[in-house]
């Protein structure tokens, strides 16, 4: 499996990552090897298929409609986001499999490195935090797509995010009744560096029993591949 690391590169853009995760989607179907991105995004709203206008009422950030499942959400520095793009097993494809996969690796990560009761909720995709008495807590954003049996899109983990300006022209998720944590709100110090260190292992774990083809080798991309790929012309 190919890690496509952008975390070096600072904040990224939403949109120059979204050409790369599609061709990374069209090797991937022509053979290639498998794929995860890491990435922190400049500030940014991605408006999912299920996004109604009054879940956008006062945004000032550029709002991008994108073709994976859910509402609107936010994207931007002190966030993680990890995007798998693999060829998976099965026709037809699992696609609840797939999704339940993504979240565990989440789930897995969140409670072993940092010990935190994290769960799912029925009917809102996501990892989530409860407390008796106050609103349910997403602490991970999960959005995904399959198409022609390979897979686009993935999570957006909250590492320290800033709430003052965060979320704030938005209903993160199209959910009213519920609030947005982070690492950093649950007490936890971290880096986005650290908590992309932590997740992969624990994703790639998660993941490899959806997967067409065995992984053989984790690798980081040289330069040359990442320029090929993210910066470079076909």
């Amino acid at each position: 499996m190919r890690i496509f690391d952008l975390l070096p590169l600072g904040l990224t853009d939403y949109t120059e990552v979204d050409q790369l995760q599609r061709k990374l989607h069209a090797d991937v179907l022509n053979g290639g090897e498998d794929a995860l991105i890491l990435g922190e995004f400049t500030p940014t709203y991605t408006a999912g298929r299920h996004t109604k206008d009054h879940h956008i009422p006062d945004s000032t950030l550029p709002v991008i409609p994108v073709d994976r499942a859910g509402s609107v959400t936010w994207h931007g520095p002190g966030q993680l986001v990890c995007y798998p793009v693999v060829k998976l097993a099965g026709d037809p494809v699992d696609t609840v499999a797939w999704i339940r996969a993504v979240e565990n690796g989440v789930l897995t990560t969140l409670q072993k490195e940092w010990n935190l009761d994290v769960c799912r909720i029925d009917g809102r995709a996501g990892v989530w935090l409860r407390t008796p008495g106050t609103p349910d807590r997403k602490i991970c954003a999960i959005g995904l797509k399959v198409a022609r049996g390979a897979t686009l899109h993935g999570i957006a983990l909250n590492i320290h995010i800033d709430f003052g300006s965060a979320f704030t022209g938005i209903i993160p998720c199209g959910l009213d009744d519920a609030d947005v944590a982070s690492l950093s709100t649950e007490g936890i110090t971290t880096s986005v560096r650290a908590a992309a260190d932590a997740l992969v292992g624990h994703m790639i774990t998660s993941i490899t029993p959806c997967l067409a083809r065995p992984i053989e080798s984790v690798h980081t991309v040289d330069s040359d591949t990442l320029h090929h790929f993210f910066g470079g012309n076909e």
